[in-house]
């Protein structure tokens, strides 16, 4: 009986300690999940809720002026330029006064005396700004009609203050009304439509604005071109025979909204996104380069050539204010065609800065877009100067299979076999290498919310420890690459419902799937894994998608912008580069270029347009000397030498993607790309590409001062040393001539 108690008594004790200890365990991931949700997370990597800017609108009684005899009046003026408008039509003309160039907003008399389009289309051609508008009640919501200044009944006010000049319009019959706001700043002109005077009080509502659509249109017989931000930059000419088989250059900043089916239903196009938000025209000796500075990521750039809307090429921003897309009342019936409800509620700004004589061209356009970003902090410092040419190392460690529903990782390369590969590299001249190693997380990525332990089979932690130890002895930076945006949702217990973006029908959007994370549950999961990180000694992240892709989440609880998603992710980079040293991303686009320290992927190639009729390296112009970009690795080109040469021409620095073992160990998994990577096949081209690129390492930190076309296959790069780096198409060589400052 005595023996029964002291049994009873210790099972007891047992069961106590039990329930003890699983109250512990359940406080500790209470507290765990406490701190890293999302919005503790971004309160500790620093980073700030997103709020939009509005700018205000101008207050003052309204202003008349007495116009001169050809009917313009001057509204704003400096130094360098002056603003013209024509109250009557409010059209605008700005002059340059460096060069007495005149910039029109609309076509002149003797361009339009030769027009052939009549009616609403002549009427756009005449006006300052072309208004699409939907109705949002009743039957055909998705019909599109437009308004322009030339409306008989529109009602046009002038405001002038010491800002500007503020133009607001109203449309009493359809109860729509909107304000353009112009001001003149030290390098040219900024236009600007305030959200605050978006009036909508009807039954109708704004669906795009195409904001100065015909400003500096020119004829097919001047001499001169289109800019466009097709892959890192394309040119329009205007003495081109076109034959009618283009439709024109209209293409969303960014991409098109990945959220909204109706887009890639509407598309089937394959294409180089756009990755910064800028165009340009060159006429004769003047030029402009226009870049969107708010509301950009909500924004078509649209290219016009002759024939389709006018007899004139154009160049203009289309404000994008409310998507169409397609929804389903079942599952059964096919979908339909809808509008967005909802405005997208954000201020739209372009800022024109006028070229002139040398840098009336697409160079002198990259530099004053280039000067833009280095004046608003959207790039940091020049680079250091450097002994030898970097090259990125990517090494994947191996990814999942799944086989007789069982997971089952498949290693190419252990972390003591990636420690071999850098030796290898090290002996064979590789003086200044960069390792970025892909494939670590457990089980690869199978489970992207559930990335720790380190895959045991590549060695685990210790393994890694011991790798980047090593390298850092070796001043070699290793960066592991990883992706905290795409969530698969039958592999991961992160629920889409909660955590991922919505589309316009507020449904969680899913692609075979996968489901986005919203920005700021990435920044939960991105939090978590650079802590970790850190304690191992890695020295930065390769983020994957989010220097790529931008998006809208239309939550029920409102709406967050691709605007909102940029700031997030930018907060993400800096956190990154301030807590492990360095941040990455591939492809590039703009915002990401201030907290980036190298980009993998960048285009370099356009989109075979039918309007693009040259490729320029407009964005590698911009970012050379302050960011470091590589193209496509090395061992996966399509054509060796070519884009071998490409990479010279344009800047790049060289990448290598390698495994340990025979890449045919991965035919089966994600990392099925990788159809040639096994190193010891890859040593002796490694080391020749190197030695090239490595002659080439004095031009590292420089900024690209010029570029021009020698013949139809002979390009040269100019550096701001004066050196000169020619490369042959035909002969597939380049030279280098050196400046007198090198």
């Amino acid at each position: 009986m005595v023996e029964l108690i002291k049994r009873t008594s210790l099972r007891v004790k047992l069961a106590a300690i039990v329930i003890g200890v699983l109250i512990v365990l359940i406080l500790v991931i209470f507290l765990q999940g406490d701190e890293l949700s999302p919005a503790k997370a971004l309160e500790y990597a620093g980073i700030e809720e997103p709020a939009a800017s509005r700018a205000p609108l101008y207050e003052g009684e309204a202003w008349k002026p007495q116009a001169a005899a050809d009917g313009f009046a001057e509204a704003l003026a400096s130094d360098d330029f002056a603003l013209y408008i024509h109250p009557a039509s409010t059209q605008i003309a700005l002059v340059d006064k460096r060069t007495g160039y005149r910039w029109s907003s609309n076509p002149t008399e003797a361009q339009l005396s030769s027009e052939t389009v009549k009616g609403v289309l002549l009427a756009n051609l005449k006006s300052p700004f072309v208004l699409t508008y939907v109705r949002t009640q009743g039957k055909d919501q998705t019909i599109r009609e437009v308004l322009n200044a030339n409306d008989p009944k529109v009602q046009s006010t002038l405001v002038r203050t010491s800002n500007g000049l503020q133009v607001s319009y109203v449309f009493p019959e359809r109860q729509l009304g909107f304000t353009i706001q112009y001001e003149l700043t030290p390098k040219g002109l900024k236009v600007r439509i305030p959200t605050e005077g978006i009036k909508e009080d009807g039954e109708y509502a704004i669906f795009t604005v195409d904001l100065l659509p015909y400003f500096g249109a020119a004829t097919s017989e001047e001499d001169g071109y289109i800019f466009v931000p097709d892959g890192p930059g394309g040119l329009i000419r205007f003495d081109t025979e076109r034959a009618g088989v283009s439709r024109g250059y209209i293409h969303q900043v960014y991409g098109l909204e990945l959220t909204n089916t109706g887009n890639w239903s509407r598309s089937g196009e394959r294409r180089e996104n756009i990755a910064y938000p800028v165009f340009g025209m060159k006429r004769g000796s003047n030029a402009f380069m226009a870049v969107l500075t708010e509301g950009g990521a909500s924004a078509n750039i649209a290219a016009m050539p002759p024939g389709l809307k006018s007899g004139l090429y154009n160049v203009f921003s289309n404000q994008i204010y409310r998507e169409e897309y397609l929804y389903r009342m079942s599952r059964l019936a096919a979908p339909l065609k809808a509008v967005q409800k909802q405005r997208l509620d954000t201020d739209r700004e372009v800022e024109y800065r006028f070229l002139n004589g040398e840098d009336a061209g697409y160079v002198g356009m990259a530099k004053a877009y280039r000067d833009y970003m280095t004046e608003t902090g959207k790039l940091k410092e020049q680079l250091k100067p450097v002994e030898h040419i970097p090259l990125y190392l990517k090494i994947m460690g191996g990814n999942y299979t799944e086989a007789f529903n069982k997971i089952k990782y498949i290693a190419a390369t252990t972390f003591p076999q990636a420690t071999k590969i850098v030796n290898g590299l090290k002996e064979q001249g590789v003086d200044n290498l960069k390792v970025i190693y892909y494939g670590w997380q457990n089980q690869g990525d199978y489970d992207l919310y559930d990335r720790f332990p380190i895959e045991e089979s590549l060695g685990g932690e210790a393994a890694a420890k011991d790798f980047v130890s090593a390298m850092r002895k070796e001043d070699i930076d290793v960066m592991f690459e990883d992706d905290f945006v795409w969530i698969d949702s039958e592999n991961s217990n992160l629920s889409g419902k909660s955590n991922g973006i919505r589309g316009i029908d507020e449904t969680v959007f899913i692609d075979e799937g996968w489901f986005i994370s919203k920005p700021a549950r990435t920044v939960a999961m991105a939090y978590q894994t650079i802590e970790k990180l850190k304690e191992i000694g890695v020295s930065g992240i390769l983020f994957n998608w989010i220097g790529e892709m931008v998006f809208h989440d239309y939550d029920p609880s409102g709406i967050e912008t691709r605007s909102d998603t940029i700031a997030v992710y930018d907060g993400l980079l800096a956190y990154t580069r301030k807590t492990l040293g360095s941040a990455s991303v591939y492809r590039g686009n703009d915002y990401a270029a201030q907290q980036t320290d190298y980009i993998a992927g960048l285009p370099y190639e356009s989109s075979y347009d039918f309007m693009v009729d040259e490729t320029v390296p407009f964005y590698q112009i911009a970012l050379h000397g302050y960011v470091s970009y590589s193209f496509g690795d090395g061992n996966l080109r399509n054509d060796v030498e070519s884009e071998f040469l490409k990479a010279i021409e344009y800047g790049a620095v060289p990448s290598f993607f390698l495994t340990h073992d025979d890449s045919r160990k991965l035919k089966y998994t994600s990392a099925g790309f990788l159809f040639s990577s096994q190193y010891e096949k890859w040593m002796e081209r490694i080391q020749k590409e190197y030695q090239a690129f490595d002659s080439l390492s004095a031009l590292f930190a420089q900024r690209i001062v010029n570029h021009e076309k020698l013949s139809d296959k002979r390009f040269a790069t100019v550096y701001e040393d004066g050196t000169r780096v020619i490369v042959d198409y035909g002969s597939k060589t380049f030279v280098v001539e050196k400046g007198d400052g090198a």
